[in-house]
């Protein structure tokens, strides 16, 4: 009896020091004042996280509340992206407590991950997929170090997905805020890397079909590249539910959803 119970013991035994050496050597940042925008890691200028800001203002004012927080820390203390973005959307409690409609995007400058939480209430909205095509539009931004303007602009399409998802028009949440330098590199960029992926799907299905003699067709599936919701890949998945009672935010929940790129 005691030779059966020896293993459970340990293996409880290193569960409880696994969990206390993991709360002791991480610390998550507490969110700033301004909460929407958190700026441990000096990357962003003033008129980027104003005009985010003023857009999270702008959501207070609807029914549903939701909340699109930006944090860009200088590294993630040894944790896997995954865990440190559901942990830190627990400890903030992003986004509205009856809907879980808060969204994280976190970004880490040692590391060079970007990475977008979604709550669970805004995962229709926010597909996996959806979170990747969203950040491998800012990519170029990322990787030539304006790291400002791309985080800009993954805040700004995750917005709009917020909007279409809630009915909200995009002229009373955008109010005053200028798109139109973010928007105008970030598309082309977009538009550019879907056509490349169209050829190469292109040149892969004419190979089926060369040489040989005649046989059956082939029925192939051509994805959506080009369009609304079309593209990007799939995301880190995380797990678990989160929240609470609203400290930070409205006690919004993660839903594990979402995606990360390297940059």
């Amino acid at each position: 009896m005691r030779k059966n119970l020896l293993p459970i013991l340990m293996a409880v035994l290193l569960q409880f020091t696994g969990t206390f050496a993991y709360g002791q050597n991480v610390t998550f940042p507490k969110p700033t004042t301004e909460f929407y925008v958190n700026d441990f890691a000096d990357i962003i200028d003033s008129e980027a996280e104003a005009n985010m800001v003023k857009i999270n203002l702008n959501y207070e004012n609807t029914d549903e509340k939701p909340q699109i927080v930006v944090a860009a820390v200088q590294n993630l203390q040894g944790l896997d992206e995954n865990k440190y973005a559901v942990e830190l959307f627990e400890q903030w409690e992003i986004g509205n407590k009856e809907y879980d409609n808060g969204v994280l995007i976190l970004l880490s400058l040692e590391e060079r991950r970007i990475k977008i939480e979604v709550g669970y209430g805004l995962e229709g909205a926010i597909t996996d997929a959806e979170a990747g095509r969203i950040l491998d539009e800012s990519l170029d931004y990322l990787s030539s170090g304006d790291y400002s303007a791309g985080l800009e602009n993954i805040f700004y399409r995750v917005t709009e997905r917020v909007n279409e998802e809630y009915g909200y028009d995009d002229d009373v949440i955008f109010g005053d805020v200028d798109r139109g330098n973010v928007y105008s590199n970030s598309s082309d960029y977009g538009a550019l890397f879907k056509l490349i992926l169209l050829i190469v799907l292109i040149i892969i299905i004419n190979g089926f079909g060369g040489g040989g003699r005649r046989g059956r067709r082939r029925n192939i599936f051509i994805p959506p590249i080009i369009g609304p919701g079309g593209g990007g890949f799939g995301g880190f998945g995380g797990g678990g539910s989160f929240g609470g009672g609203g400290s930070f935010g409205g006690g919004g929940r993660s839903g594990g959803g979402g995606a990360g790129r390297g940059f």
